[in-house]
């Protein structure tokens, strides 16, 4: 546990060798119901009274002593502030308080009391804090008190909904453990209420309140973080339903970045994935503490002129910044699933099959996940195509920036041999180099298509075709020109959500599992598509075409046979990491790989200028 919690706190910028001594430690500071909740307080040298950032973790308060947050590290005096660190009541130094009959948000304003009882305390105070220590910043903005002037949270927001637990209606099922990991216990509540219902109802009402915060606010969030999408109606409900007089004092900072709390990637740091982003490196730091400055100082650093929505493009990794409650469009481009797995602005033929075992499920890699076994952020997804419960269907090149901004979904009409299955969805960016970055995906559970209430629940009938869509979490991305537009389809996403049995049965209880065979059909009659949220002329005026090509036996002992309506003039052949094993002129009907050893490899042909990869195996 120790261990996780040290990842989870170097995650958000924190992490240096030595360790500072509080200026008060372990101080009790007495709530309303006369339980005590303990804190560290920070005062610079020679500081006889200053305003104060309070931060109140159930992620031990000190590890704050190795290093301060926005870039302070232990150079305390080098900042203006006093900073109170909280241990939640019920995690570490509060561990003995009462939990039968509280709010955070109550403790938060008792907490804002005390300190304004310091003779340290000048007069304001701000909240700064990640995901939970984010959360219970807004928990603590609803009791309104007089002294909170202002909040940053980073990653977060404060309502508990359904999908927040089952995305498209299965079970996040990694996250639900790692919260049970840092002390949360949401497990026994979350399982025991697998369908939509009056419980679900009550729970997002009682922590929907943005007409309670009356102070401004910084969110900051991350396009690879899980709350994403419920971040951005949160901020719009603020900046419509907050308090008049801030209403326009509510800002957004979205970056290409992940959650945290696994792995080296932070809030603001350049690495993310296998990605950098230079240009986001430091960002959430700077605009916070201009934020707070502007705020708690009153400095005339011109902050109130900063345009309300800040959020990188991804992509083409520029900052892009607007003044509206929402950046993402209400225009679609739809791109049609075809034969010989292309995606075009047209209708195919046929359809596309695959096998879902649940008992060797397709890999997550990446993406917004939150577990300490799993990677966040964009990854390479490129080792999915050597699977037989994989399908994947690819744009041509393309020829000009294609740009969207908002939730992409598929329509798919989904045939099934067992009575559920899950679909899920990953959305790439080829690049010329090969590599299948992950942009963003989605699940579906299928006995949900309908909705997630237990009345909405259907099973699936063999030879029936059903309809369904999958929602992907909210992006904001460009295919720069020479990049393509890839989708992988396939039964499960493991370990991020919970595999589905197939059978049927009652959920997420053990069972027999059941191998379903799939298929997606995608035809005039049947017209599986992607919705691109987005109005690029590339799409919409039918220059982004399909490129009819196959090849066969695959898997292969010998010899690649190719079959194309137009010319092949170039092939190359290269492995799962992206290395080229061999690359020809293309001149006859068959390709030999008898030199190659078993595995899995890509072909990449060029036709018309365009390059079209196929994966196949050698046996």
């Amino acid at each position: 546990m120790r261990l996780l919690l040290l990842s989870v706190f170097a995650t958000f910028g924190f992490g240096a060798i030595a360790q500072m001594t509080p200026t008060y430690d372990d101080i009790l500071i007495q709530m309303r119901d006369g339980e005590y909740l303990e804190a560290d307080v920070y005062i610079p040298t020679a500081t006889v009274t200053a305003e104060v950032i309070l931060v109140q973790t159930p992620y031990n308060k000190d590890l704050f002593s190795w290093s301060l947050p926005l870039g302070i590290g232990m150079n305390l005096d080098s900042q203006p502030y006093i900073w109170v660190i909280v241990d939640w009541r019920g995690f570490y130094g509060s561990s003995g308080a009462d939990l039968s009959n509280f709010t955070r948000g109550e403790d938060g304003y008792d907490i804002c009391e005390w300190i304004t009882q310091q003779l340290w305390h000048a007069d304001r105070i701000g909240t700064w804090g990640p995901s939970a220590l984010g959360g219970v910043q807004y928990n603590t903005a609803k009791e309104q008190h007089p002294n909170h002037t202002c909040a940053v949270p980073l990653v977060a927001h404060p309502q508990q909904h359904y999908e927040g637990y089952y995305y498209g209606g299965t079970l996040e099922k990694a996250r639900l453990e790692q919260l049970d990991a840092l002390g949360y216990g949401l497990s026994p509540i979350v399982l025991a209420n697998t369908y939509y219902s009056a419980a679900w109802t009550f729970s997002e009402n009682n922590s929907w309140y943005p007409s309670d915060i009356i102070i401004p606010t910084l969110q900051i969030g991350g396009w690879y973080d899980h709350n994403i999408d419920k971040m951005l109606d949160w901020y719009e409900a603020t900046r419509n339903s907050s308090a008049l007089a801030v209403q326009d004092e509510q800002w957004l900072l979205v970056g290409p970045w992940v959650h945290g709390g696994t792995g080296a990637a932070t809030v603001g740091s350049s690495l993310q994935g296998e990605l950098s982003y230079p240009n986001a490196a430091g960002v959430a730091n700077t605009m916070a503490r201009d934020f707070l400055d502007y705020y708690l100082l009153d400095s005339p650093n011109n902050w109130n002129n900063t345009d309300l929505i800040t959020y990188y493009e991804m992509g083409k990794d520029v900052w892009n910044s607007s003044n509206s409650t929402r950046i993402d469009v209400t225009t679609y481009d739809a791109l049609f699933l075809n034969e010989n797995n292309q995606l075009s602005n047209s209708t195919g033929n046929g359809s596309t099959s695959f096998v879902s075992d649940p008992r060797n499920p397709s890999p997550t890699i990446g993406g917004a996940t939150l577990h300490s076994t799993l990677d966040q952020g964009p990854y390479d997804q490129i080792s999915l195509e050597s699977r037989g419960d994989i399908i994947a269907f690819e744009s041509a090149t393309a020829t000009s920036e294609i740009s969207i901004s908002g939730n992409v979904t598929l329509d798919l009409f989904v045939e099934a041999d067992q009575p559920d299955c899950d679909i899920s969805v990953r959305l790439v960016d080829v690049y010329p180099d090969g590599r299948n970055m992950l942009i963003t995906d989605g699940i579906k559970r299928m006995r949900f298509r309908n909705g997630y209430t237990a009345a909405n629940e259907a099973f699936m009938t063999p030879g029936t075709i059903y309809q369904a869509q999958v929602q992907l979490a909210v992006t904001n991305y460009t295919w720069e020109v020479g990049h393509k537009i890839k989708a992988y389809i396939g039964g499960n996403s493991s370990y991020r959500w919970d595999v589905n049995l197939q059978n049927g049965g009652t959920m997420y209880v053990a069972g027999d599992t059941n191998v379903a065979n799939i298929t997606v059909h995608h035809s005039s009659t049947y017209p599986s598509k992607i919705n691109l949220p987005g109005s690029n002329p590339t799409l919409s005026a039918n220059k982004l075409n399909s490129i009819h090509f196959s090849m066969y036996p695959n898997p292969t002992n010998d010899v690649l046979v190719l079959q194309s309506e137009e010319k092949i003039t170039q092939y190359s052949i290269v492995d799962l990491s992206g290395r080229i094993l061999k690359s020809s002129s293309y001149t006859n009907g068959e390709i030999n790989v008898k030199e190659l050893r078993s595995g899995s490899y890509i072909l990449k042909v060029e036709i018309n200028g365009t390059t079209v990869s196929r994966p196949f195996i050698k046996i």
